[in-house]
């Protein structure tokens, strides 16, 4: 019976320690790395300067598993956008 309590005070100690672990990087600071992969300016390309809105979705959510969280997506927006002008000559 003391295993399963020692277990069970582990995990909640995992738990908590989890629940108030500050994130490795700002907003800020991952957008700025993100934009300096190119992985921004290689999707606009990719697309040709179009793309709908499950492509966005599908952006944001590899963002993420890429560990660039937490992130500004209206930023992000905004840089895809001012590729999308230099791609296109606007």
């Amino acid at each position: 019976m003391k295993k399963g309590k020692k277990a069970k005070v582990t995990q909640e100690t995992a738990c908590k320690s989890a629940e108030y672990k500050k994130p490795a990087c700002s907003k800020e600071e991952n957008l700025k790395k993100l934009a300096s992969t190119g992985k921004l300016k290689k999707f606009v390309e990719n697309k040709k300067g179009n793309w709908d809105h499950q492509a966005w979705l599908i952006l944001c959510s590899e963002i993420v598993e890429e560990g660039y969280d937490p992130i500004d997506f209206n930023q992000v927006g905004l840089i895809l956008e001012e590729h999308k002008a230099k791609l296109l000559g606007l």
